[in-house]
């Protein structure tokens, strides 16, 4: 049988991009506890993704991009400019790459990094899935992340968000930490960071904004 389609004729399932999968080696990872994501007794993925906004929006990120992956989606942040011990800078210099609007997609922050002052910055994805996964055997390069699916979604599309955030869900923040060098054309992914993912969610003020729901 053929999957329904939406208005424009797209199936549903292809109606937001698809971030990367397994995603690419990432720098840190942390868990979130799931009743800071999941309230109630019957939660979906939609509430998971109104949470995951609110801590965004609290800790002063403004803008992120949903994408598709096996089982859920993922929630990117815009590019911030950090310290070496994992606290950003103040704004505006926390916002000091310019970056492209966020409906241009997450490689295009990425590709933003390959113009920036010499320094460490940070892109944080939040993963919402019940399947099993590994990061994947590389990190991100700038070659491969011009190869990575442009457009991410600016709100999670009615058929996933109605999806039960069952038992078999789990939530968690992967830390892409980036550092371009002067002697360097183009930043890189630091793997692992020195910093864990608990620090960095900590730092960014995202631990605190999740934890208090």
């Amino acid at each position: 049988m053929l999957p329904p389609s939406t208005a424009n004729g797209r199936a549903p399932e292809l109606s937001l991009p698809a971030f990367p999968w397994p995603p690419p080696r990432y720098s840190a990872f942390a868990s979130i506890a799931r009743e800071w994501v999941g309230p109630g007794t019957a939660p979906v993925l939609g509430e998971v993704a109104g949470r995951l906004e609110r801590a965004f929006n609290i800790a002063g990120y403004g803008e992120s991009s949903y994408y598709r992956i096996p089982g859920g989606f993922a929630l990117a942040s815009r590019i911030e400019h950090i310290r070496e011990d994992a606290s950003p800078f103040a704004a505006p210099e926390r916002w000091a790459v310019d970056t492209p609007r966020v409906r241009e997609g997450f490689i295009d922050y990425i590709r933003a990094l390959f113009n920036a002052p010499p320094g460490f910055y940070r892109v944080i994805v939040f993963v919402v899935t019940d399947q099993d996964f590994a990061a994947g055997e590389h990190a991100p390069s700038s070659a491969e992340a011009r190869e990575w699916v442009t457009g991410g979604g600016l709100r999670l599309p009615e058929h996933i968000a109605a999806l039960p955030y069952g038992p078999r869900y789990y939530t968690t923040a992967l830390i892409y930490e980036f550092e371009r060098r002067g002697d360097e054309p183009q930043a890189s992914v630091r793997t692992p960071s020195p910093a864990p993912g608990q620090i960095h969610l900590e730092q960014a003020g995202l631990w605190q904004a999740l934890a208090a729901r």
